[in-house]
């Protein structure tokens, strides 16, 4: 499965969670908003979506919550100039909306870290899945302190993390790059099929990249044994039969012979009933002879 499906069932699926808990559902509000929200004059909240599950789960939310809402879909021609369909959702919760005001009083909110990180995450983070085999979570927010505050929850469960501002946009972004981390996050949000998909695509791709470095590791010592016969059986074959030892002969013209140029140390052992190490010493001392053979004629 590529990413972009995969990250289109696991939005569907967070939209879908059950919600039981209010401060679970506030905290997931609070990641939710603060993706992608504006504060209007007359004490309103507005969030912003491109994707149609988190405006689902932000309706969801605020539905449970008893908190009064309206919404309106459009294609923007505001929020930075994104295009492409959008969702608004106009809403008003009085510590939101100072939050958007005064940023630091976030840090006095009794939030549940994995709640508002799956409410981030939702309205506008991803995951890629790179044809290298790189794996990344990502967060992203129009708000810096937004991510700041989530990268302090990373570390309090010891996630690792990159931020990132996109050049020339007003856009922030938290990368999550190791793949077991990744997973960790993934399955705190609640999901597990999804999870399972991943690790399948994980696995598989383990599997290819073993295959491919045994295939590359076998070519090459192949290359180089064929290149060691080759220069081998070149120098033996200035030798006549009169030339090799008795005890030799067997192994001379088996190296010599079309079959023989192409077999290993290991083969030729099985094939002579020899040990690996007799063929190595006397194919050693079969070119000697033939060095000297050459020396003689003056042929080196």
């Amino acid at each position: 499965m590529k990413s972009k499906s995969l990250l289109a069932t696991i939005r569907t699926e967070l939209s879908l969670l059950p919600i039981s808990d209010a401060q679970i559902a506030y905290s997931e509000l609070i990641g939710l908003t603060l993706a992608n929200s504006f504060v209007e004059l007359g004490k309103s909240i507005i969030a912003s979506f491109e994707n149609a599950p988190a405006a689902r789960r932000l309706i969801k939310i605020l539905d449970f919550l008893e908190i009064a809402h309206t919404l309106s879909s459009y294609v923007p021609d505001r929020f930075g100039g994104v295009y492409g369909h959008k969702y608004e959702i106009k809403f008003y919760e009085e510590i939101i909306y100072q939050i958007l005001i005064e940023h630091e009083l976030i840090y006095e909110v009794d939030v549940l870290p994995i709640a508002y990180l799956r409410g981030l995450f939702l309205a506008r983070g991803n995951l890629y899945i790179s044809r290298r085999g790189g794996y990344r979570l990502t967060f992203a927010s129009r708000y810096k302190f937004a991510l700041i505050y989530a990268s302090d929850l990373l570390s309090e469960i010891h996630i690792s993390f990159a931020m990132q501002k996109r050049k020339g946009k007003d856009i922030w972004f938290l990368h999550v790059t190791k793949f077991e981390e990744i997973v960790f996050l993934l399955r705190r949000f609640g999901l597990k099929k999804e999870v399972s998909e991943l690790m399948d695509i994980y696995d598989t791709r383990n599997v290819k990249k073993e295959i491919t470095r045994i295939t590359n590791i076998e070519y090459a010592n192949l290359k180089r044994s064929s290149n060691v016969s080759s220069r081998q059986v070149k120098k033996l074959s200035v030798l006549s039969e009169d030339d090799v030892p008795l005890r030799l002969r067997p192994l001379w013209k088996l190296r010599v012979s079309s079959e023989g140029k192409v077999l290993s140390y290991r083969e030729i052992a099985v094939r002579l009933g020899w040990t690996k190490a007799r063929v190595s010493r006397g194919l050693k001392k079969l070119e000697q002879i033939a060095e000297k053979k050459q020396q003689k004629n003056g042929d080196v």
